[in-house]
């Protein structure tokens, strides 16, 4: 069967006809090595790995979550420069669970949303199912899901256990789907959505840890994404919810205001962004407010990390259990003069935290690695948790998808090779105008560049997205901050070696698939670096 040709697959009984993508393959990328035999005498791991919406980097901190920086951070790694290739909630969690960048699994944005993922039936909890893991699956899934399969309780390919919650902002007043039934929940203070998927975690967690067979548990928390409905026990009103003991926990917490924040001058941004207004003293009030909401809710999923970790240390796993801590995209809480949303491409929306603690007989015996501080991103995540798991990218055999991102473990071993200077694609795109200024962009993100090339944008006296080509570069040694467009007003960027590199690699990546020396050429095109 030719890349682009239908292929039939049962989902939930429903059958649904996709077109194969560009970065999805036949051929199995992998020796044929059974997983067990490749998993050595230490045997698979547990996987736990919880996952927050619209955490920045700077909200992980020990007076935030302190639980989380004291068992994962503090015993475990810290990825210093960990990307979201696209920073959009169901982009970002397609990639997680497909390991491809957004032109090759079909989730350009949150728009396209669950529909538009290429085979749905060939990703990580089918891969980890096939390889002898229970999968469980607590929390906010794909958004447009709901839209996609009816009734919203019918299971996704690959998933042993479903809790999920459908919809992408209600923190009270909202039905939970559980393995095909319905549990309704109101606005009861036990009702709060962080106090309940937490609950759900751990409750799976020592029921599944008891077993020999390995688990993979997944935990998809709402916080601290905004709310669609008032907040009941406090004053956050739309914003994130917090638990109701945690409401005002943070009232005082000041608001970070960098030089970026409402940025003085925006005459160096490409012109769709640089008319924006400086944030008045209502909008201004409205960002701190969001700020001390959105810590307050993460104080919650703080709690939940220390009830997962206790299940497992109360099982006796806690040597046979790898820990990944991570957030889909970042947040903008006045930078660049945004009072809010995400999606751009600057670092306040696209570097997050990560956290892995993988036991000493996962690293090979080899010592822990406190901080890693290359770029590395999304697609990564489900290449590294296969290697945890020795199992491969395949729903059946001969039917593998190929995957963009590389394994994490030779990282946090120091052992492998990892390619230097390597570059991260940042990528967007939607057919219609919408919320964001922006509707088409490609970029490259390095330890030291961001270099952007926006191909369309809102024209706002049409209200449709109109052709362009506006540039963004920052040198993000000396301007972090991207204060300092090299390419002034969008427009002619400089000269140099550096350029053309950054141009070089933005072509191949653009139209990339698979990893050079690990999987097979797809269609001809470029490998990912």
């Amino acid at each position: 069967m030719e890349p682009g040709s239908p292929r039939r697959l049962v989902l939930g009984g429903v059958i649904l006809v996709v077109a194969l993508g560009p970065g999805f393959a036949l051929q199995d990328p992998l020796p044929h090595v059974p997983a067990v035999a490749r998993a050595g005498a230490v045997g698979r791991p547990n996987i736990v790995l919880i996952q927050t919406d619209d955490q920045t980097y700077k909200q992980l901190t020990r007076r935030v979550m302190p639980k989380t920086n004291r068992l994962l951070a503090r015993r475990g790694t810290k990825f210093t420069d960990y990307v979201a290739s696209t920073a959009q909630c169901c982009p970002s969690r397609a990639s997680l669970i497909t390991g491809q960048y957004a032109h090759n699994h079909g989730v350009t944005s949150n728009n396209v949303g669950y529909p538009g993922l290429v085979d749905k039936s060939n990703v990580l909890p089918v891969w980890l199912r096939r390889a002898g893991y229970r999968t469980i699956h607590v929390g906010k899934f794909l958004n447009g899901y709901e839209r996609f399969v009816r009734p919203n309780s019918i299971v996704p390919p690959g998933w042993d256990q479903w809790h999920s919650v459908l919809g992408s902002r209600e923190y009270y007043r909202y039905h939970l789907y559980v393995n095909g039934r319905v549990v309704r929940h109101g606005t009861r203070r036990r009702d709060n959505i962080t106090r309940v998927l937490n609950g759900r975690a751990a409750t799976l967690t020592k029921r599944y840890a008891a077993r020999r067979q390995p688990f993979y548990l997944q935990l998809d928390v709402r916080a601290p994404h905004d709310s669609r409905q008032p907040d009941p026990f406090g004053h956050c009103g739309r914003e994130p919810i917090p638990e109701a003991r945690d409401e005002g926990l943070f009232r005082n917490e000041p608001l970070p205001r960098p030089p970026s924040f409402n940025e003085q001058n925006m005459a160096d941004k490409p012109p769709f962004i640089s008319a924006a207004p400086k944030l008045g003293k209502v909008d201004r009030a409205l960002v701190k407010k969001h700020w001390r909401c959105a810590l307050g809710s993460l104080r919650g999923v703080d709690r939940g990390v220390g009830k997962i970790y206790g299940a497992v240390k109360e099982a006796g796993e806690l040597k046979k259990t790898v820990f990944i801590f991570v957030s889909d995209n970042g947040q903008f809480y006045g930078e660049h003069r945004l009072k809010t949303g995400k999606v751009l491409p600057y670092e306040e929306a696209l570097r997050l935290p990560l956290l892995i603690r993988a036991p000493k007989r996962y690293r090979g015996g080899a010592s822990r690695v406190g901080k890693v501080s290359r770029p590395v991103g999304n697609i990564d995540l489900a290449p590294t948790i296969l290697d945890f798991a020795a199992a491969r990218p395949c729903s059946a055999p001969g039917h593998c998808r190929t995957m963009d991102g590389r394994s994490l473990v030779p990282l946090l071993t120091r052992s492998g090779q990892w390619p230097g200077g390597r570059g991260l694609l940042v990528e967007y795109r939607v057919a219609d105008a919408g919320r964001y200024a922006t509707c088409d962009f490609a970029g490259i993100r390095t330890r030291d560049d961001l270099y952007v090339r926006h191909l369309r944008v809102v024209n706002p006296a049409m209200g449709q997205c109109v052709p362009t080509d506006q540039r963004e570069r920052y040198d993000l040694k000396q301007d972090r901050l991207e204060l300092h467009n090299l390419c002034p007003g969008g427009g002619q960027c400089p000269t140099g070696s550096r350029q053309a590199e950054l141009e070089a690699l933005l072509s191949e990546l653009r139209n990339c698939a698979g990893i050079a020396g690990r999987d097979q050429r797809v269609d001809g095109r470029p490998f990912c670096s």
